[in-house]
């Protein structure tokens, strides 16, 4: 029987909101402090979104005169072409921007791991690679820089999901290697949560040779250092023969670091696999808050990490936020929430004195996935608003919603800049034929209004589908016998589905999926987190009792079941 991941490949842009469950990344409003001052003149640390010029946290930097620097080789260039929607940026203005026009002078880019895929768990939607347990979420962004994915798509598909990439086996000297990868996102280390980083974008390259130089394998996150060990999350670091940087000075690795800081470390050659010990060339400090000297205006993107009541704190992406100077009555985000926080930076460097957070995504919110045609592309309420129907709801598009084009074969190897889909040409993207194939992530606000915090194009296909929790009402009727419909809803979305059809991972034993026709019909409950597959017509999804990769119901079930135990989606 295939496993999970394959069974579930065609929605490889729904599951990780069905199974990755609790982070998302991206935009729904809400949060403290009123109306967001002016970045123009700050620097910003967030996501890139788009392409024309850069698209960073909503705000649209002109790079004309920019110089593009990798913090971790200290290379630079002025040119835009390495750069992917998805990587994390910290983009420092020029002394010429302004609100009406910002423009960036430097931007710099530090993915947080690069080395060998070690596990895939499909079911959690996390990788292990470098010691490090990476959360896999529905804007997690996937490209394939493989010479053979370039020249042989044919034969060598491209990787555009967790279920594509390979696993080490074996261990030592006669260990094979998983997928080569390079990870940017978000820090996220605590009790709360079994992940370190939380991916935005996951590349995939060919393995580098053993002669090769530079940072080919490479861990980022909060260092542990104890009596006989020095971590970063699953990963123990060897630093007898590492150059130790502080504020880029050399410094005796036995006092270089403190629990807590966040430390880089790399070197060109492989740790032994599966990755549990790394013998670095290098390890620096990170400096989190990056370019900016006391008393300068950051604006800074992630998860929460940590909450501290008293004195009211916060950590995102390994920077301390103080909330002291938020407004009265303010209310501190929660871990994992995903917020965009305004401050100015500290006397000691190190940390930010908020005045303005936004949650992006609050860890508690319900949101769900969509796929089918857009239709009704209308313009909206404010400039670079829209609003659009897929499988007859009617949903809000904005800057901060998070575009991707992959429509056609290479998308992750074109120039962003030629033809860039984002926010200014969303219109006559959508436009440009009867209708789209998307895939939608999508929230509720609280006015019942559908947010749509990344859409994505994807081939065209009569195939429609819908990610999220069984609605209540109208109740559930299941049936009993093959070629009688069970019918439900997901989010207003109806949905017809014949028993056989309804798989489940509930009693998985390392055998695949429990399948309806095979157990006795299982039935379907208010509140189960399903990913439905099928046609769409009449406002009904509808599916057939053949179970298909493009025909069938996955139930995950209740939340909390299958050690789904890291939050709601």
């Amino acid at each position: 029987m295939k496993s999970t991941a394959d069974q579930v490949s065609r929605y490889k842009l729904l599951l990780p909101m069905a199974a990755a469950l609790a982070i998302g990344l991206s935009a729904c409003g809400g949060g403290a402090g009123g109306a967001t001052p002016s970045i123009a003149t700050a620097m910003s640390s967030g996501v890139i979104t788009g392409f024309g010029s850069v698209f960073v946290n909503g705000h649209e930097f002109a790079t004309t005169n920019a110089r593009f620097i990798d913090d971790d080789s200290g290379n630079s260039t002025t040119t835009a072409q390495g750069l992917e929607v998805g990587m994390v940026l910290d983009v420092k203005p020029s002394a010429n921007s302004s609100a009406m026009a910002p423009e960036a002078s430097e931007l710099h880019v530090h993915p947080l791991v690069r080395g060998y895929v070690d596990a895939v768990d499909a079911t959690a939607g996390t990788l292990s690679v470098m010691g490090q347990t990476v959360q896999l979420t529905a804007a997690t962004n996937f490209s394939d820089h493989r010479a053979c994915a370039a020249a042989t798509p044919a034969t060598c598909t491209a990787v555009t999901g967790s279920s594509g990439l390979g696993s080490t086996t074996g261990g030592g000297a006669t260990a094979s290697p998983g997928s080569y990868i390079t990870v940017h996102g978000f820090l996220f280390g605590t009790s709360a949560s079994s992940a370190n980083v939380v991916a935005t974008l996951v590349s995939v390259a060919d393995a580098p040779a053993s002669t090769s130089t530079g940072v080919n394998f490479k861990v980022e996150g909060e260092i542990k250092v104890g009596a006989t060990s020095t971590t970063i999350g699953g990963l123990a670091l060897d630093l007898s023969t590492a150059d130790c940087l502080v504020a880029r000075v050399k410094t005796a690795c036995a006092s270089a670091f403190t629990s807590g800081q966040v430390v880089a470390a790399w070197s060109s050659a492989s740790p032994a696999l599966p990755a549990a010990t790394f013998t670095p060339g290098v390890a620096r400090q990170a400096a989190k808050v990056v370019l900016e000297s006391s008393g300068a205006t950051v604006e800074v993107e992630g998860a929460v990490s940590a909450v501290t009541a008293s004195p009211a704190s916060f950590v995102v992406d390994g920077v301390t936020l103080d909330a002291a100077a938020l407004p009265a009555g303010s209310t501190l985000p929660a871990v994992g929430d995903i917020v965009r926080v305004v401050g100015t930076v500290a006397t000691t460097g190190k940390s930010v004195s908020a005045s303005s957070v936004t949650v992006l995504h609050a860890v508690s919110s319900v949101d769900f996935g969509i796929e089918g045609d857009a239709v009704g592309v209308a313009a909206g309420p404010a400039a670079n608003t829209y609003t659009l129907s897929v499988l007859g709801q009617s949903m809000a598009v904005s800057a901060r919603t998070r575009l991707a084009d992959r429509s056609v074969r290479g998308w992750d190897r074109k120039d962003p800049s030629v033809n860039p889909f984002n926010i200014n040409t969303f219109s006559s993207y959508l436009s440009a034929s009867a209708s789209q194939h998307v895939v939608v992530r999508v929230q509720s606000d609280g006015s019942g209004k559908l947010i749509v915090e990344s859409l994505t194009i994807v081939p065209a296909s009569k195939v429609a589908g819908v990610a999220g929790r069984v609605d209540a009402t109208p109740a559930v009727v299941n049936s009993t016998s093959s070629g009688t419909p069970s019918t439900f809803s997901v989010d207003g979305i109806a949905v017809s589905a014949d028993p056989a059809a309804v798989t489940r991972s509930r009693g998985m034993t390392g055998r695949g999926l429990m399948a309806g026709a095979a157990s006795g019909l299982l039935p379907i409950a208010a509140g189960d987190r399903v990913i439905v597959m099928g046609t769409y017509a009449n406002g009904v999804i509808s599916v057939g009792a053949t179970v298909t990769d493009v025909n069938r119901v996955f139930d995950i079930g209740a939340p909390g079941e299958d050690n789904h135990d890291q939050g709601d989606f």
